[in-house]
């Protein structure tokens, strides 16, 4: 792959190495007592990863919280660090986030990771081998094979404090509604329908099954060799895939599916502790290539029996608005939007969008006067510091239930690469067991060097 290096950036992947400045070096890192002693001390120390565009909500949610602070900055594109990193009076900046591990390691004490999906991987285990505390936004990885990584990384430090990125899960709607499923206010669960937008060419997406858009100069600002990070595709850079619609393409995003999963299928983990799903089957239209399809409808099957009323429990994944028949659910005829989750059980359904609202149906009535659970506000964001201080507050969405949540999105997305064909899946083991093809073409991706997710021991 050529290099480029601007101005603005001089560290290439070349020097970087040449200079033995490689994170996975094994830059010792404060003693995790000494960090927890700092912690108690003094304020969270946050070097946070990506300045533009989701970044700023974890900089509004943290501003002049007086555990935390924000310490170093790191972004590809100065455009986006530099105006940030001037707002934090001594604070750092790198444009290549291995320097910050290289070479400023013990200037903080936790990283947020506010990147493209397939940075995800490396950049939290990287933060795990330095034993950081982690808020890494969703879907937690891009890779299933990333799923077993993170898994080991944990495994491999228990004291870190994380907390993935699906803030809407502590809205009260949220919360109420996982106090109704757990404690079966409506009965068992029968069977869960699930849908998202669809893909079309707009402020974060292409259209489906997009090709690589033609080659544009690289902006002087923008180190497009470290956007690339631990990509081995050739992709040259175009404003129709970064800072925005990667999510619309198959090396760098998930589409709808991976998007919005974290956000909406997280209800059912939380309700109901699902296990790993048994099999996955994605139909559409035609398969996704180098850009994700569209009019994607995934069936998840999960063992049932016990408190579920079935002995399968079924979740419908679908995009592109595609609901299911109301009718057929004995329901009357109703509107919603894109980005909702219903779950069907057996004395009655409730329909919750994403940003909170209740619908319930009783009797295939819609119930104006169904009783709400109180529950405690939470805050997602100051709670994980709190927690990263020594406190013993609830997060809703730590690293370990965070894998189990993004699990079902990649595997509903993967699957568009077999559109029709039923994929055993086998969470244990982190392969499928009828589908040598799909063992070898979406489970993983080969890393560039310098850029590989590290172990974490």
């Amino acid at each position: 792959m050529n290099e480029i290096q601007t101005p603005a950036s001089p560290i290439t992947r070349r020097t970087f190495l040449r200079n033995g400045a490689i994170l996975t070096a094994g830059i010792t890192a404060l003693s995790s007592a000494a960090r927890a002693q700092t912690n108690k001390n003094s304020k969270l120390r946050i070097f946070q990863i990506g300045a533009g565009g989701i970044a700023s909500l974890q900089r509004d949610k943290l501003k002049g919280y007086a555990g935390s602070e924000f310490v170093g900055f790191c972004d590809v594109d100065t455009h986006e660090l530099d105006p940030v990193a001037s707002q934090y009076p001594g604070s750092f900046k790198v444009t290549d986030y291995r320097e910050a591990f290289a070479s400023r390691v013990d200037q903080f004490d936790a990283v947020i990771v506010d990147v493209p999906d397939f940075h995800h991987c490396p950049m939290m285990l990287t933060a795990m081998k330095h034993r950081k505390h982690i808020y890494g936004q969703k879907p937690l990885v891009q890779q299933l094979d990333e799923l077993r990584m993170i898994k080991e990384g944990l495994a491999a430090r228990p004291e870190l404090v994380t907390q993935m990125g699906n803030q809407r899960a502590c809205l009260t709607g949220r919360m109420q509604s996982v106090e109704i499923l757990r404690k079966n206010q409506l009965g068992r669960p029968v069977e869960a329908y699930i849908w998202t937008g669809g893909i079309e060419r707009n402020h974060y997406f292409a259209d489906p099954w997009s090709p690589y858009p033609p080659a544009k100069p690289v902006p002087a600002t923008l180190n497009w060799d470290l956007w690339l990070g631990p990509l081995t595709a050739e992709i040259a850079y175009s404003d129709e895939i970064a800072p925005r619609r990667w999510r619309s393409f198959w090396e760098t995003g998930g589409g709808q599916f991976s998007d919005w999963g974290c956000h909406l299928i997280d209800l059912l983990y939380f309700a109901y502790d699902l296990p790993s799903p048994e099999a996955v089957l994605t139909h559409t239209i035609r398969a996704a290539n180098t850009g994700h399809s569209s009019h994607n409808l995934s069936t998840i099957t999960y063992a049932g029996g016990g408190k579920f009323a079935r002995e399968k429990f079924v979740l419908h994944y679908n995009d592109t608005g595609l609901m299911p028949s109301f009718a057929a659910l004995g329901l009357p005829a109703m509107k919603f939007g894109a980005n909702h989750t219903m779950v069907v059980c057996e004395d009655g359904v409730l329909v919750l969008e994403a940003d909170g609202k209740i619908t319930i149906f009783r009797k295939g009535k819609v119930v104006s006067n169904e009783p709400m659970p109180e529950v405690a506000p939470r805050n997602h964001w100051t709670d994980w510091v709190d927690n990263c201080h020594g406190a013993k507050k609830p997060l809703w969405t730590p690293f370990d239930i965070g894998v189990r949540i993004t699990e079902p999105a990649l595997l509903a997305v993967k699957a568009t690469r077999f559109p029709g064909q039923e994929l055993r899946w086998d969470g244990a083991a982190h392969r499928f067991t009828n589908h040598d093809q799909a063992n070898k073409e979406i489970i993983s991706r080969t890393y560039r060097p310098g850029f590989e997710p590290p172990k974490v021991s």
